[in-house]
């Protein structure tokens, strides 16, 4: 009976804690990793065969157009285009984004994916050696614009290469010393 009494006092006490602590909200831990690209991992070499199209490739191409085709004709309600464009997509909670330095190393860090472009530049703020004026360019797209644009609107999530531009030109790597010590190869 005392037993139990001092487990009830004990539970007691704890509901009590819990009621009266601060609400404890979790922090994305960004895993850093500093990569450099090792020389096998730059040679690509594929057979004239990955570029030839099969027939059956044209004719899966030209089903998915007529498709779409058919589609764009038909009076659809917004819902009804939504769920369309939202077919097959899945849901990410994370996003691993790599910035590729000038001199080849790659920075890689895990973002939210509710995250914006403004956290990834703060994030590259913070890894430099000293302040310097860069831009992040996706390949194939206009330089990023430092605002709260979310990443999934950038087109970032899941993944995303960004290579970082700057105009100044130096012999040493732009990131600090703590960071350079954690290189490792990709």
């Amino acid at each position: 009976s005392s037993g139990i009494n001092a487990e009830y006092g004990h539970l007691n006490l704890c509901i009590e804690t819990l009621q009266n602590s601060k609400r404890m909200s979790p922090t994305l831990d960004r895993d850093v990793k500093v990569l450099q690209p090792s020389a096998s991992s730059q040679r690509y070499e594929l057979s004239t065969d990955f570029y030839r199209v099969t027939k059956e490739d044209l004719m899966a191409e030209q089903r998915r157009r007529a498709e779409e085709a058919e589609r764009g004709d038909m009076l659809r309600t917004k819902a009804m285009r939504d769920k369309d464009a939202g077919v097959g997509m899945r849901i990410y909670h994370y996003s691993i984004i790599r910035i590729r330095f000038p001199d080849g190393i790659i920075l890689q860090g895990t973002f939210s994916a509710h995250a914006t472009v403004e956290s990834i530049f703060k994030f590259v703020e913070s890894s430099l050696r000293h302040p310097v004026a860069f831009t992040l360019i996706t390949p194939g797209c206009p330089p990023l614009k430092r605002d709260s644009t979310l990443l999934k609107a950038a087109g970032l999530v899941p993944s995303g290469l960004l290579n970082l531009s700057t105009s100044e030109r130096t012999e040493f790597t732009l990131l600090s010393d703590e960071l350079v010590c954690k290189l490792s190869d990709l």
